[in-house]
């Protein structure tokens, strides 16, 4: 997710990327770099040494994976008057845009259709899989299902068909069951 970020942000502007790299190599929030841009003179102590340790970690983490990176071809390093900027490359343009369909989730409304019985949608999505399974939650809650368990909604709408051929897109028909029932049981109207 990283690096998507980072290929994402040297895409875009090159000048913002020592912005962002400082808040990732810094973990400054909004408060602390308004701070050093209005009070540069001013002292930050929030920087003592409990939290020296886990900045250099940070900073650490973050070379390495802008190395790794490097290594890779998918950025390079400039240098202007003793300034470092990173710029994306051609490879890291595809590589991004590999990222970006790996992790593209469809956004859309569906149509609300009433059906004439219950719909009971069941899952077992892996854990490795689960911004997929945030996805399919939101988009139940939007079409009106409501939850029993986790992994188990009900609703008097239909299904659109858009819906449906997202889920196979995704990937995820194998690890979803419909079932459509006409009696309640035990099951109460809401």
């Amino acid at each position: 997710m990283k690096t998507r970020i980072i290929l994402e942000t040297l895409k875009k502007q090159a000048q913002l990327t020592n912005i962002i790299l400082n808040i990732l190599i810094g973990g400054y929030s909004y408060q602390r770099m308004k701070r050093r841009a209005f009070y540069p003179t001013l002292p930050d102590f929030s920087e003592m040494e409990r939290g020296k340790q886990s900045l250099k970690n940070q900073r650490h983490n973050l070379y390495s994976l802008l190395y790794k990176l490097q290594k890779q071809g998918l950025i390079e390093k400039d240098k202007n008057d003793n300034k470092t900027f990173w710029r994306i490359t051609i490879a890291g343009k595809k590589k991004l845009e590999a990222l970006k369909n790996v992790f593209y989730l469809p956004k859309r409304n569906y149509k609300k259709e009433k059906d004439e019985g219950f719909n009971i949608v069941i899952f077992d999505i892996p854990e490795k899989e689960r911004f997929k399974r945030k996805w399919l939650r939101s988009q139940l809650i939007s079409l009106g299902f409501s939850m029993l368990q986790k992994s188990v909604w009900i609703g008097k709408n239909k299904l659109p068909k858009e819906f449906l051929n997202d889920l196979n897109y995704l990937g995820l028909i194998d690890f979803i069951q419909i079932f459509k029932i006409s009696k309640t049981g035990t099951i109460k109207e809401k």
